[in-house]
């Protein structure tokens, strides 16, 4: 994760420490949570972004945190680390920077923009058995503005003052293809439902594309 960090963003790792997390000097946490579901390849993930790490730090309780998933569809650690890094860390670092170096800011006069919330949006990256392929999916997969028309079926359940983390999944074979709307680390069936009432156009072999927001009420954009 450090390495996929700073291939991204060089030197926001910098001064971090590998304690069975990784604990950034400037605040913040990213920790590996127990498998929830998925299989050996498969990683579930929390993000702190505001943890005071300086030694003799109080003991903190109840922390605002984000939970996303990645898959290492080689099998390879690092390549789930990337998938995260592209996509939820991009959002995780945006939330403590906010001048849109890392993702998307969307808000009132934006077509994307969900009514009462502000996003934090990553681009969309992906995996597959050609490249082109991938980045068609990719396109598509933004192009489609999918929360914002799918967000009636999901607002309601956004229940965190703080932020909500969204992963906007799709990938699969050719005629099996898998759309995916996790909240909060949990999947949400109405909204996947609705997702795949989209028609995303399918690829012709294996393909898998993903992206990630948190989105903030926007009366209290923390």
């Amino acid at each position: 994760m450090q390495s996929s960090l700073e291939e991204c963003a060089p030197g926001v790792t910098q001064g971090a420490q590998l304690k069975g997390q990784l604990l950034s000097p400037q605040g913040g946490v990213i920790a590996v949570a127990p498998q929830s579901h998925g299989g050996d390849h498969h990683y579930d993930l929390v993000a702190f972004p505001r943890v005071d790490t300086t030694p003799g730090a109080e003991m903190q309780r109840d922390l605002p945190c984000f939970i996303d998933c990645a898959v290492a569809m080689t099998g390879d650690p690092r390549h789930a680390a990337d998938m995260w890094v592209q996509t939820a860390g991009m959002c995780l670092l945006e939330l403590r920077d906010r001048r849109g170096r890392f993702a998307d800011h969307i808000g009132p006069g934006d077509e994307r923009h969900v009514p009462g919330w502000h996003t934090i949006a990553s681009g969309a990256c992906g995996f597959g058995l050609e490249v082109a392929q991938t980045e068609r999916l990719q396109a598509a997969l933004l192009e489609a503005n999918v929360l914002t028309r799918v967000a009636d079926t999901f607002t309601a359940d956004l229940e965190s003052p703080f932020f909500n983390g969204i992963k906007v999944f799709y990938g699969g074979q050719p005629g099996a293809m898998n759309t995916e709307i996790r909240i909060n680390g949990a999947r949400h069936e109405a909204a996947s439902a609705a997702m795949a009432a989209l028609g995303l156009p399918e690829p012709t072999v294996f393909t898998a594309v993903r992206y990630f927001a948190l989105m903030l009420p926007e009366a209290d954009r923390r």
